[in-house]
């Protein structure tokens, strides 16, 4: 993974379309019109609480312009820990997205991924975790997509979140000619937004 741009710490999230990043499933993608969107912000919050609110779909339609709707399956009997809003390992969920980044609720399109990842990252510095969602939503010889989010501690008790989704296979070239550009500002976007969301939650409540 390439390194934090130091960009990223002037207080507002960055984005950049690149050369395909590795993904854990997938591996090092390669081929004609592969390609990766990847946005970092510096949010000044805890890892836990990064984490918190970017597996609670029920915070979307608040602060995610981007993804302002999440539909989800009912939640397992066998995991009673997490509300039936947050996203948790094996679960599908469907995505629907505002390529404008306007919120709207309708005239979306409906993405469907599969979260399979939650682990905890040992860092030097302190806690960290990164969380994967495979994209569903093509076969996987015409288009190949997953998204992983790392959240690591920073200096002063801040986070960095990092995100980036990797796509291959046939329709990528497509993908990154239509819509490439859009991404990494809808990917901006979402970094920006859920930094402002969090930021917010951690500010302590004046009297």
């Amino acid at each position: 993974m390439s390194s934090i741009n130091p960009e990223a710490d002037s207080g507002s999230a960055t984005a950049f379309l690149l050369e395909p990043l590795p993904t854990p499933r997938w591996g090092s993608q390669t081929g004609f019109g592969a390609f990766s969107v990847r946005a970092i912000a510096m949010i000044r919050a805890a890892p836990d609480t990064v984490l918190d609110c970017l597996l609670d779909t029920s915070t979307y339609p608040v602060w995610n312009g981007f993804v302002p709707a999440v539909t989800l399956p009912p939640a397992s009997a066998s995991d009673p820990s997490f509300p039936n809003s947050h996203l948790t390992v094996g679960r599908q969920f469907i995505e629907h997205v505002d390529m404008y980044g306007n919120g709207r609720s309708s005239g979306l399109v409906k993405m469907k991924l599969l979260m399979t990842t939650m682990e905890e990252l040992g860092h030097s510095n302190g806690q960290g975790y990164k969380v994967v969602w495979l994209g569903q939503g093509y076969p996987d010889w015409a288009l190949r997509s997953e998204r992983v989010h790392v959240i690591s501690q920073a200096e002063d008790g801040a986070s960095t979140y990092e995100v980036w989704e990797t796509f291959s296979g046939p329709l990528a070239c497509l993908v990154k000619l239509f819509v490439g550009k859009t991404l990494v500002k809808r990917f901006r976007q979402w970094n920006q937004e859920l930094k402002t969301y969090v930021e917010g939650m951690s500010q302590p409540s004046k009297s």
